[in-house]
């Protein structure tokens, strides 16, 4: 096979499944193309920041409103962009760092990363937690909850580092 025939070939099948996956196909590519490393680094980075905005911030505010925007901010990096519970206007603090902890750890499994199994697991937890904390009305409910989520943000993180 010619070489541009073999690179059209790669880009029709990783269109093909970031459609399966419901993922942007330019991210889909994107991880292809840099390999496993850089997409456990990706995921990593998204990772650490949806852990610092449930493990700190959202431990660090005194209102209900901050904790959500916070959880918010959570689910967005969870999700990402193109999440059912994605909400743009609280901000999506891991823009440029990936498509998304669920959508990416779903490329992550489908190359077979070891680690990448559980880690999902450990990302749909915190994201079903996190949507059960943002529709809390009461801080001493919902703070707690994001504790926890980041408890498991941060074993999913693990996971990827074996």
């Amino acid at each position: 096979m010619s070489p541009m025939k073999r690179m059209f070939a790669v880009g029709a099948l990783a269109a093909g499944c970031a459609l399966v996956l419901g993922m942007p196909i330019s991210g889909f590519a994107q991880a292809m193309m840099g390999g496993d490393a850089t997409l456990v680094s990706q995921i990593q980075t998204e990772l650490k920041t949806a852990t610092f905005h449930s493990g700190e911030l959202a431990q660090k505010v005194n209102t209900v409103a901050g904790v959500q925007l916070h959880l918010h901010h959570v689910i967005n990096c969870i999700e990402g962009p193109s999440g059912a519970d994605f909400f743009a206007q609280a901000g999506y603090p891991c823009q440029g760092q990936g498509n998304g902890i669920i959508p990416d750890l779903k490329v992550a499994v489908m190359h077979m990363v070891p680690g990448a199994s559980a880690a999902l697991q450990e990302a749909q937890i915190c994201q079903q937690l996190a949507l059960q904390a943002l529709a809390s009305k009461d801080i001493t409910e919902s703070q707690p909850f994001t504790l926890v989520v980041s408890r498991h943000l941060a074993a999913a993180n693990q996971d990827l580092s074996h």
